[in-house]
């Protein structure tokens, strides 16, 4: 099944020197679930990894990530995995919601499936 991972990447309420370690372990969790769900069969999707894009990009492309990002739930994406701490996420909640009105299968890290 192609998933798409969702869960928390931008870090809240910290100082701006921890904001960018926040943030990277934010993108190994959703590495980490990566492989997990590759080795249960699944074709997962990273959008954490735009990190990498910003760390290299001179300007803040915003809310159009949201929007880059919706479009894979959109057109590619058949069940959408939850990070823990999803909740306390715009993006991540936006995107089960757009996963909700497309039917999508949706997973959290915790075990929980919803169809």
């Amino acid at each position: 099944m192609r998933v798409y991972i969702a869960g928390p990447y931008v870090p809240k309420n910290c100082s701006l020197h921890d904001a960018s370690r926040q943030a990277q372990r934010n993108v190994e969790n959703a590495i980490d679930a990566f492989h997990q769900l590759k080795k249960a069969g699944h074709e997962p999707f990273v959008p954490h990894l735009s990190h990498y894009i910003h760390l290299r990009g001179t300007e803040d492309y915003g809310d159009w990530w949201y929007q880059y990002d919706l479009g894979f739930l959109e057109h590619w994406a058949q069940a959408i995995y939850m990070l823990k701490g999803w909740e306390t996420s715009k993006g991540a909640t936006l995107e089960r919601l757009e996963a909700q009105e497309r039917g999508l299968v949706i997973m959290y890290q915790s075990g929980a499936v919803e169809r």
